[in-house]
């Protein structure tokens, strides 16, 4: 009977083990693999050492909590402004007041109030007659 070839703990795939490493080896020696076990070894060597060493287990939680920081940071930096309803009703009117050219604040609502009832009556034509050209 032939011996069966073993099988990898992270892809489940069948490899032919190293001479060196024999009966030990758990992983194939693919690149996602090698690096799979790499991680695991390191996670299970640091939390071993976190047990045994207070001082190294502080400071890991320190370094988490900046990496966590600098992450949310950047979150931030990439969401860009928050968008509250105030904000863009005060950029609607500025861009409203850019339109018709005008400061004066009657008159801006004059104009904003014949904008809504235009748009009121185009929206009731478009639900009238939604598939004409």
């Amino acid at each position: 009977m032939a011996n069966r070839l073993p099988r990898c703990e992270s892809c489940g795939l069948t490899y032919r083990t190293e001479p060196r490493s024999g009966e030990r080896q758990k992983y194939c020696t693919r690149p996602e693999c090698v690096l799979r076990r790499k991680r695991r070894r390191q996670r299970e060597w640091a939390a071993e050492r976190c047990v045994s060493d207070p001082g190294f287990a502080a400071a890991a939680r320190e370094r988490c909590a900046a990496a966590n920081r600098r992450r949310r940071a950047a979150e931030r930096a990439r969401a860009g402004p928050e968008l509250s309803p105030v904000f863009l009703a005060e950029v609607v009117t500025g861009l409203l007041s850019q339109l018709a050219d005008t400061n004066d604040p009657v008159q801006l609502r004059q104009t904003m109030a014949a904008y809504g009832d235009r748009g009121r009556r185009l929206a009731l034509e478009l639900r009238m007659a939604p598939n004409a050209p």
